[in-house]
């Protein structure tokens, strides 16, 4: 299941592993597809362009990988998710 993505428009995506082993494919109608293969453990990880970059157990580690990421592709960032002062939309946090 996804989380949350980058606000900028970069391919940098944290999940949350719901169906461990499974592997999903999803067609665009420019006719490209991307495949994900989820890890057999670990409740989270963090892809990048595609690719499994980081798996973990903790939400915390794999938030702060994901802003650490999103800061080398661009320098501004919302950080880490914190109630009443973001909001979540279509899987993007944003300031109130």
């Amino acid at each position: 299941m996804l989380i949350r993505r980058c606000a900028q428009g970069h391919d940098i995506k944290v999940y949350r592993n719901t169906t461990p082993g499974a592997t999903r494919t999803k067609s665009y109608p420019d006719g490209t597809t991307e495949t994900l293969t989820y890890p057999s453990s670990y409740k989270y990880f963090l892809t990048i362009d595609g690719e499994v970059e980081r798996r973990s157990n903790s939400w915390e580690t794999i938030e702060e990988l994901y802003v650490s990421k999103c800061e080398d592709k661009h320098t501004t960032s919302n950080g880490r998710v914190i109630i009443g002062k973001h909001k979540l939309v279509n899987h993007v946090i944003t300031k109130l």
